[in-house]
Parts: structure tokens; C-alpha cells; sequence
């Protein structure tokens, strides 16, 4: 009953809960306040729905928090994973890879059309869950100008993700896409 959204001009994470189950916002929470240009926000539970983590992207950084789903609060932020900042595209999404294992984290380009200096650019990265404890950032796929959205299909457990085409072309030159994104996979940005 209760959404959780990201106001990234506002750096702040709220909750929107529906206590009289009326379909309607009851209230705004603020769960976290002063960050920068959050976007990307993952809870994994255990399977009671209790010991909860909220996982959410800033422009610069992915951070957890303990969450409590009753008292709309995010404490004890533990850093764990720096990423690039700047540039012409902020949005960082998260999803919890099919396997259960990793989080998947997407990060756009610098630039419209460019070779990027930062390695983690135009990718999505990966991480392995293990007891909260992560790997070091690797790669999972490349040659995506900005994916801002990924799901899981429901169906075939496929990872799809919308990717921004190249601006000053025209209005739907090239056009966005929505790619079935792969391990490994290279979609071809910005070539």
C-alpha cells in the first residue's frame, strides 16, 4: 500500500502510503533528504517481508540502508559502489538481476556522441549480493547511451531495458529503443 518514489531535482526519497487503501496518497514521507540526484531505488525483504534493504542510486554513489516499511526510515547508510558524475545524463536505475544474486546498475553516457573516458560509462554494471557484502563493479553489458528503465518480462524473465537514442538528428532519428538486454551484449552506442 505504500509507493516509494525518488524526486531527484529535490534529492530527496519519499514515501507515498495508502492507509485507507483508497487508491490515493494519504501523505508524503520523507525517507531520505539531501542526496544527489537520486533515481534508482531496490528493496530486497526477507521472505516475511521483515529485515528489509532499501538500495538506492545517487548520481555519484550506490548506498543501502537498513529500511523499516512501518516507520518510512533508511538508517545505518553503508557506501558500495562509487560511480561517474557529470556529464549530460544522472539517471541511475537499479534492478535485481533474475539470478537473485546481483544487482544490476545502469549508468548513462557523458556525452551525446563521444568515446567516453570513464570506463563505467554507457553500461550497465553488476554487483553480487552476498549477505549485503558486494564484489567490485564489473561489467555486464555496454554500448547503451542511457538506459533509464530496466524490468524483468514477466513471462520469459528476460531483462528489458529503454535506451535514448542520439540527439540533433531530427524528432525520431534515431529512434529509442527497448532493448532485451544480455550478459555481455553490445548495443552499439555510440557507433
Amino acid at each position: 500500500g505504500t509507493l516509494v518514489v525518488t524526486l531527484m531535482s529535490e534529492g530527496r526519497v519519499v514515501a507515498l502510503p495508502d492507509t485507507n487503501r483508497d487508491n490515493k496518497a494519504d501523505s508524503t514521507i520523507d525517507i531520505l533528504t539531501g542526496l544527489d540526484n537520486p533515481h534508482g531505488v531496490l528493496f530486497r525483504c526477507d521472505e516475511n517481508g521483515n529485515d528489509c534493504r532499501m538500495y538506492v542510486a545517487e548520481e555519484d554513489v550506490v548506498q543501502s540502508y537498513e529500511y523499516n516499511p512501518e516507520t518510512f526510515t533508511a538508517t545505518l547508510p553503508k557506501t558500495l559502489a562509487s560511480l561517474p558524475q557529470g556529464g549530460s545524463h544522472s539517471t541511475r536505475t537499479l534492478l535485481q538481476h533474475p539470478d537473485g544474486k546481483r544487482l544490476l546498475i545502469s549508468v548513462g553516457s557523458s556525452c551525446n556522441v563521444c568515446v567516453e573516458e570513464d570506463a563505467r560509462r554507457a553500461k550497465i554494471l553488476v554487483m553480487n549480493f552476498s549477505d549485503d557484502a558486494f564484489d567490485e563493479l564489473t561489467e555486464f553489458t555496454r554500448g547503451l547511451r542511457n538506459t533509464v528503465f530496466m524490468a524483468i518480462h514477466p513471462v520469459t524473465g528476460e531483462i528489458w531495458g529503454t535506451d535514448m537514442g542520439r540527439d540533433l538528428l531530427g524528432d525520431d532519428t534515431p529512434p529509442d529503443e527497448i532493448n532485451i538486454i544480455t550478459e555481455g551484449g553490445n548495443f552499439g552506442w555510440p557507433n
